[in-house]
């Protein structure tokens, strides 16, 4: 019958080789001791950012808040994580190693180099506290401090190109062409005029009168949608960039212009459309806003909106493609707005050509009168629409608060002494009780053997 191994025999093991369990300690702690103090001093720096408040920002940063990112398995649905995805990407870390030429520091053979380095020893976390934490870690405390608060900036600049840039390239486009529009309206007027004075023809007929400011007003309702036109594919490049940057961390293509235009169900409701633009166009000028024939009209080109944006979700989900909500929505107003300049444009030739029959003298009187009536319908248009953009830019500008930066620590974060000293002594414990038992089995086991040889003999 074996014997049974008491606890009183296994104690007896350790006390026997308590030399080999002691010295085996006392090596391990003061070779982690000694470890911890020849190693570089490692610097850990937090900066810590307050994200912005939803629902206060214009549409842009709501598109920014509400790309598929906040979906990622791991990530949560926190609004922070684009913001996150935006400190973590190769942008973000190349603006950092440029502006404190970390390729240098890092001694590193490539910008791609020096951007891993940098990459590897920074930690970007979504907390819980509705904050963004920046934790960069360097040999000096005042780089790893530089870096943290660097990362800040970095955030600032791709931000305000990704997002700010749709209302500020609005506000310019109209501020250039409310400054053309006016010139052109003093020289319209100084033709008119001439005109008048050369020929002594002060007004035309009543009827081409009408003509003349009907032809004024579409190519007005054309410019303004051109306008319109401008912003809305400023806002959709801005969101399709955005997708793409993220397109690889969830493995799909991003949904593009081009598969939309090309689908054959699409491009019939596109003319229909256009025909519609053309009607409604056409039943404005004789009617006004209110008339049945036109409520008829606007709700069958809503319906028509409401049907292409079914039609492509659903191609999106065929395609199996990286997408939004609000990105069907501008490719449907895009569409839609398309259609409508295709219409106008219908609408403004046939105009024309009802023009270009007048008499030579009362033609050339008709175009100049025309001239003056498009420049100040479309330089109230434009006046209207930079105050519109004016605070559209105003909403859009989005306010980083900075809650904590980056300060340089005092002590170093790596290497930890007490850490390493009491990992090594637990290790060498293990280690010491280990080798104690396996030194008892061999000098059991050599016993027994021993005496097996001697009771064959």
């Amino acid at each position: 019958m074996e014997e049974e191994i008491s606890l009183v025999d296994l104690i007896k093991v350790l006390r026997k080789r308590r030399i080999y369990i002691i010295t085996l300690f006392i090596l391990a702690v003061f070779g982690a001791y000694l470890f911890s103090k020849v190693t570089p001093k490692t610097y850990s720096a937090k900066a810590v950012i307050l994200l912005p408040a939803e629902g206060t920002s214009g549409i842009s940063t709501q598109l920014l808040q509400s790309l598929p990112i906040t979906n990622i398995a791991g990530l949560g649905g926190g609004r922070g994580e684009n913001y996150t995805a935006i400190l973590k990407s190769r942008s973000a870390a190349e603006y950092v190693v440029e502006e404190l030429g970390l390729e240098e520091e890092y001694k590193a053979d490539s910008l791609q180099q020096a951007i891993s380095t940098l990459q590897e020893s920074v930690k970007i976390s979504d907390t819980k506290e509705n904050t963004i934490e920046i934790s960069a870690e360097a040999k000096d405390p005042e780089l790893a401090a530089d870096i943290a608060n660097t990362y800040i900036s970095a955030l600032k600049d791709i931000t305000s190109k990704l997002i700010l840039s749709s209302a500020q390239r609005e506000k310019s486009f109209l501020e250039g062409r409310l400054e053309e529009t006016e010139k052109l309206l003093r020289e319209a007027e100084t033709n008119l005029k001439a005109f008048q004075d050369r020929h002594k023809m002060v007004s035309i007929d009543e009827e081409t009168k009408v003509l003349v400011e009907n032809i004024a007003n579409l190519q007005a309702q054309k410019e303004s949608t051109e306008i319109e036109l401008n912003t809305l594919n400023t806002q959709t490049n801005n969101l399709q960039s955005l997708l793409t940057s993220q397109a690889e961390l969830l493995g799909k293509d991003p949904l593009t212009v081009t598969a939309i235009s090309s689908d054959p169900k699409i491009q019939v409701w596109r003319e229909k459309l256009i025909e519609d633009e053309v009607a409604l166009a056409t039943l404005l000028q004789d009617y006004g806003d209110l008339h049945p024939k036109v409520v008829e009209i606007k709700q069958e080109i809503a319906e028509i909106n409401r049907v292409m944006r079914e039609e492509i979700e659903r191609l999106s989900k065929a395609l199996d493609t990286l997408s939004t909500s609000e990105l069907f929505d501008l490719n449907v107003k895009k569409i839609s707005l398309e259609a409508k300049l295709q219409g106008l444009d219908r609408l403004i030739q046939e105009y024309d050509a009802k023009l270009s029959k007048l008499p030579e003298l009362s033609l050339e009187f008709s175009r100049l009168l025309r001239d003056l009536k498009l420049q100040e319908a479309i330089y109230t248009t434009l006046a209207t629409q930079y105050e519109q953009a004016k605070i559209s830019e105003a909403r859009e500008t989005i306010e980083i608060q900075v809650l904590d930066y980056a300060v340089p620590p005092e002590k170093h974060s790596k290497p930890n002494t007490m850490l390493n000293v009491l990992i090594g002594g637990v290790a060498a414990l293990f280690l010491g009780i280990f080798l104690a038992f396996f030194l008892e089995f061999w000098q059991n086991l050599k016993g027994e053997l021993k005496k097996d040889e001697d009771s064959s003999l």
